[in-house]
């Protein structure tokens, strides 16, 4: 029996669950532990959230690795993504002249298919898994 292929709408769900791993786990120290990238809370990797400095509707930086830091749920969903802290972080860690390309990004078109997607799943849960 054949599976039924996933939609593009699944993939990218899948690609979001394992993109944040990714980025909750490279922030983070051996054991897991982390901070809030922008007030500092101390969580680890199951209880901090992937944070997005440009919003996640705009798909050119959805999953670019500058756009992400692990944020605590205080200020990713009900701060709004703190945006003007994490702004000020982010310029004073990768310079104001990125951070301001990187805003103008957002609006780049793109047209992203199943393959892309599947190819940038496995891409990141190559890089979590640990080598043998």
């Amino acid at each position: 029996m054949k599976r039924k292929s996933k939609t593009q709408a699944q993939l990218k769900k899948e690609l979001d669950k394992v993109f944040s791993l990714y980025i909750r786990t490279t922030h983070s120290d051996e054991n897991g532990n982390n901070t809030c990238y922008t007030c500092g809370k101390a969580g680890t990797i199951k209880t901090m959230q992937c944070g997005h400095f440009v919003s996640r509707q705009y798909l050119a930086t959805r999953w670019h690795l500058d756009n992400c830091r692990i944020q605590c749920a205080g200020c990713n969903i009900f701060g709004n993504g703190k945006p003007l802290d994490f702004e000020e972080r982010l310029k004073k860690e990768l310079g104001d002249e990125y951070v301001e390309e990187m805003k103008a990004s957002r609006h780049q078109s793109l047209k992203l298919d199943r393959h892309w997607y599947q190819e940038q799943i496995e891409h990141y849960k190559k890089l979590l898994t640990p080598y043998p």
